[in-house]
């Protein structure tokens, strides 16, 4: 590597732990054991609580490989949101882990998981699917948003209701295509 680069490098380095000094300062000051804090962890800790609880476990298996796909799918999209400014999420859980983790690792993925166990066929699926999105789309959000968990810069309600129909059904496909080609393999 020339010494161009290292130099930028090292300059980039710089820059990263100056923000994070600050991000972790107000976090300590402003974030830490706040309402919305609290709500958070509550947001993080009781979905996967009532999954545990309602989980089939006949099929855990495949809930959960469902899950681990709209996990990576839905951080992967927040991520990109967060470096475009298209949202924010004014306060973490904590400092040195990705911004929106509860919603991204626990709420939306556990819901999923759960349609996905208890509606079987596409009809049921797509049906609670688009329940689901109302509530998420147009109160969960709207309700995040004023409790100051999230705000909105460049992104409206009914994208997401579009962006959890897509994301859930695309995701079912998939899986349900992975797990045919799967029982044909092991027939042959």
């Amino acid at each position: 590597m020339n010494t161009i680069n290292e130099n930028h490098l090292v300059e980039m380095r710089k820059i990263e732990d100056q923000l994070f000094f600050y991000d972790m300062n107000h976090w300590l000051e402003y974030e830490i054991l706040t309402w919305q804090w609290w709500m958070l962890a509550v947001f993080l800790i009781l979905p996967w609580i009532i999954w545990f609880l309602l989980v089939k476990r006949d099929n855990i298996i495949q809930a959960l490989l469902f899950g681990m796909f709209i996990i990576i799918i839905t951080k992967l999209l927040d991520v990109v949101g967060l470096q475009y400014g298209v949202w924010e999420y004014p306060i973490q859980l904590f400092p040195v882990i990705p911004r929106g983790l509860p919603f991204d690792i626990s709420m939306v993925p556990v819901a999923y998981m759960l349609l996905y166990q208890y509606f079987n066929t596409w009809k049921t699926f797509f049906i609670a699917q688009v329940l689901m999105a109302l509530l998420y789309a147009f109160i969960g959000e709207p309700f995040s948003e004023w409790a100051h968990v999230v705000q909105y810069m460049k992104w409206h309600y009914i994208l997401s209701f579009f962006y959890y129909i897509l994301v859930g059904a695309g995701t079912r496909f998939l899986l349900l295509k992975l797990i045919s080609m799967q029982k044909i393999s092991s027939i042959n």
